[in-house]
């Protein structure tokens, strides 16, 4: 048994399957974004990601026609008042969650689910996750956002399909319980990669990689598995233990640096 991941298809409007856009309250890869809305069967906001996104529409260069998010959710205490008035005068959907057990994260994947599950815009109503993050700000919120990639892959009430982390210089998800094929194209990303244990120690294999490695340990404070080169349009990863993080550094054209 194998999974296939075509990453490539999230940024060249040819998806797998139907996708979430869900913007955090991070600054936004502007270049990555407008790879991945126009494609997007669902926008949607946590808090005070509906400020990044209007901040976004407003310096918007890119002449691709501005697109309202569908919902907003989160318990409200980021998004501006203005930011407010401005998407409900447009009809947007303005829901204010108050539970303080539940990040804004978590509530609109529920969210997402849900309307999914309503609406089963395919037979098996699978919907996939993009959430515009970054890595490069506060380290907790960074580790807060792997850990809702992880929280997400583990609990069937808050995702359907998969989730990927597309943040300044990278896209990564969580590797499945199985050999993992993924599909590349020429021009989306670069030669580096990583294979991340954030779970704890596992055997790693991997193959089309210019360091391949069989059953090979990896954890932190012992060894790493970071840039490691693409060499190949197809590379395949297995391992024996927790899933690791995978990680694909994006091209140039789709991150800030290639403004």
């Amino acid at each position: 048994m194998s999974t296939d991941w075509y990453p490539c298809g999230l940024l060249n409007n040819k998806p797998t399957n139907p996708y979430a856009v869900l913007i955090l309250n991070q600054p936004i890869n502007k270049n990555a974004l407008n790879a991945v809305i126009q494609s997007a069967s669902l926008l949607v906001c946590a808090d005070g990601g509906a400020n990044r996104l209007l901040e976004y529409d407003h310096n918007a260069t890119n002449g691709f026609e501005k697109r309202l998010p569908d919902a907003i959710i989160g318990d409200l205490d980021s998004i501006t008042q203005p930011t407010e008035r401005y998407y409900r005068s447009r009809g947007v959907q303005v829901v204010r969650d108050p539970d303080q057990y539940s990040t804004d994260f978590t509530k609109c994947l529920k969210w997402i689910r849900d309307w999914t599950t309503k609406v089963a815009i395919s037979s098996d109503s699978t919907m996939d996750v993009v959430v515009l993050g970054g890595l490069g700000g506060r380290v907790d919120q960074g580790f807060s956002q792997v850990h809702h990639l992880y929280l997400a892959e583990n609990d069937k009430e808050l995702l359907t399909g998969r989730i990927y982390l597309l943040s300044e210089q990278s896209l990564s998800f969580v590797l499945a319980d199985s050999i993992n094929l993924v599909h590349l194209e020429a021009g989306y990303f670069e030669e580096n990669v990583g294979i991340i244990p954030i779970l704890g120690r596992t055997l790693i294999t991997t193959k089309g990689l210019e360091w391949d490695v069989d059953q090979w340990p990896t954890e932190f404070g012992g060894q790493m598995s970071t840039s490691n080169h693409i060499r190949s349009n197809m590379i395949e990863l297995s391992f024996d233990g927790p899933r690791p993080l995978f990680t694909l550094e994006l091209h140039q054209c789709f991150t800030l640096a290639g403004t």
